[in-house]
């Protein structure tokens, strides 16, 4: 992202046209935000292009985040969206990326913001615009020279988030612009908020924390029953 002192901090509607979705930047460029003329919004570090919130015209929150989180760069943050790639978890045995960190670099590294987007169907409508593009770069330029080393291959990233008033998605191009053919995984580790207490089937015939995660195993099926989880696991 190109650094500019009098950038200013929202892209704002022009007078007299359809209302667009605000974009704001944070005041130490570090997080790009994105609202609707609705009230949906969604927030974006760029430090690993993590979506680090999502609420709804309500301002109610969808995603989870830890309390926690580490929010200035210094590691991967716990929650929202992180990006994995070009390896899940680690695979020492492969001569790719044996020797990269668990989950690459994509998460830990410094994302450009590459801009916004709107729909194409409310161009030139008169309708308010109700939805948001955001889209985040990262090539092999943009690695340290350490991380460079532990992947040395040319490569483009592009990652889409596109906010819409019912919904989120998301969306990433690998391109290889090496003359070297690369593996690579992907992974969106999504953190969605949910109610502690659902319906679900039941009874519940054992519950046991396995690895740090919290595993129920399920007997019989019934919808007229709450499981109620008694007690929080971040794991």
């Amino acid at each position: 992202m190109v650094e500019r002192s009098n950038r200013p901090s929202a892209l704002s509607a022009t007078p007299g046209l359809a209302l667009q979705p605000q974009v704001t930047f944070s005041d130490d460029n570090s997080r790009v935000s994105a609202v609707l003329p609705t009230g949906e919004s969604v927030e974006v570090l760029l430090y690993g292009a993590t979506v680090v919130s999502w609420k709804d015209a309500s301002g109610a929150e969808k995603l989870w985040l830890s309390e926690g989180a580490k929010l200035d760069g210094t590691k991967a943050v716990r929650g929202g969206i992180p990006l994995v790639f070009p390896v899940f978890g680690t695979a020492p045995e492969h001569a790719q990326v044996g020797s990269l960190p668990q989950h690459g670099f994509a998460r830990t590294s410094r994302w450009e913001f590459l801009g916004k987007s709107t729909s194409e169907s409310a161009s030139g409508s008169g309708a308010a615009d109700l939805t948001a593009k955001l889209d985040f770069g990262l090539s092999a330029a943009g690695l340290d020279a350490a991380t460079k080393k532990l992947w040395p291959f040319a490569f483009n990233l592009i990652y889409s988030v596109n906010l819409n008033r019912d919904s989120l998605t998301t969306s990433l191009v690998v391109s290889n612009d090496d003359d070297k053919p690369f593996d690579c995984q992907v992974l969106l580790h999504t953190y969605l908020r949910v109610k502690v207490s659902c319906l679900c089937p039941t009874p519940v015939v054992e519950a046991a924390e396995l690895m740090g995660y919290l595993c129920f195993r399920i007997s019989a099926m019934s919808r007229s029953t709450a499981l109620t989880m008694h007690r929080m696991s971040t794991r």
